[in-house]
C-alpha cells in the first residue's frame, strides 16, 4: 500500500510539471508578438518621417517659387491711363492716339492713317516721328509689349499684300522692327500678331467705321 501511494505521488508530480511547457510557449509567442509589433512601429515611424521630410521639401520649394514670382511682379511697372494721357498731351499726340485699359493691360491705339498710307505697310515719315516718341516712353517700361494689326473688311488684292491678313501682319511687324531697331527695345519683350478684318471695333458699313477698324494696337502687359 505504501508503495502504491508513493507511485501515485510520483505520477501526480510529473503531471504538474507539464503546464510549464505550455506557459513557456505562450511567453515566447507573446515576446515574438511584441518584437514584430515594435519592428512594424519602427518602420511606420520611419515612413512617416520620410513623408514629413518630403512634404517639407515641397513646401520649401513652393515658398521659394512664390517669393521669386513676387519679386518678378514687383519689378513690373503698372502704367496708368492718366500718366499716358499726360504724356500724349505734352507731345501733342492726344488727337492722333487713344488710350484704353483692357484685361491684359494698358493699350495704345493708332488709326492706320497715323502710321501708314492707304494699302501700304511701310511706316510714313509722320508715323515714324510719332512712333519715335511713343517708343521712348515704352523703353522706360520693362513690361512685355504686344503689337497687333487690324484692317477693315474691304478686300485688298495686290502683288505685295494678297489679303487683309497679310497687310495687317506686315504693318505689325514693321512697328515691332521700328521699336526694336530704332528704339532698341529688347526683342524678348515684344510679340506681334495680325488679325486682318477680324476683331472690328466699329461698323464696316460706313467710311468712319472702317477707318476706326484699320488700326494698330500696342498693349503694355500688366
Amino acid at each position: 500500500m505504501n508503495f502504491s501511494n508513493h507511485k501515485n505521488d510520483s505520477t501526480e508530480m510529473e503531471f504538474s510539471d507539464n503546464w510549464m511547457i505550455t506557459y513557456s510557449d505562450m511567453i515566447t509567442i507573446v515576446l515574438c508578438f511584441f518584437v514584430i509589433f515594435f519592428s512594424l512601429s519602427s518602420e511606420k515611424n520611419s515612413m512617416l518621417s520620410d513623408i514629413k521630410d518630403s512634404l517639407s521639401d515641397q513646401v520649401s520649394s513652393l515658398t521659394d517659387e512664390n517669393t521669386q514670382l513676387k519679386k518678378e511682379n514687383n519689378s513690373l511697372v503698372h502704367p496708368s491711363k492718366e500718366d499716358f494721357i499726360s504724356f500724349l498731351t505734352e507731345n501733342n499726340l492726344l488727337d492722333k492716339i487713344s488710350i484704353f485699359q483692357s484685361e491684359r493691360g494698358l493699350a495704345v491705339r493708332f488709326n492706320d492713317s497715323v502710321l501708314f498710307t492707304s494699302g501700304e505697310a511701310e511706316i510714313s515719315k509722320d508715323g515714324s516721328d510719332i512712333l519715335n516718341k511713343i517708343g521712348s516712353k515704352l523703353k522706360l517700361i520693362p513690361n512685355s509689349i504686344i503689337v497687333e494689326g487690324f484692317t477693315d473688311n474691304v478686300p485688298i488684292h495686290t502683288p505685295k499684300y494678297p489679303s487683309n491678313w497679310e497687310l495687317s501682319v506686315a504693318r505689325s511687324i514693321n512697328v515691332v522692327k521700328f521699336l526694336t531697331d530704332e528704339k532698341l527695345i529688347s526683342q524678348d519683350r515684344v510679340s506681334v500678331s495680325g488679325f486682318g478684318e477680324q476683331g472690328p471695333i466699329d461698323t464696316n458699313d460706313t467710311a468712319s467705321g472702317r477707318a476706326n477698324n484699320r488700326r494698330i494696337e500696342i498693349t503694355i502687359v500688366n
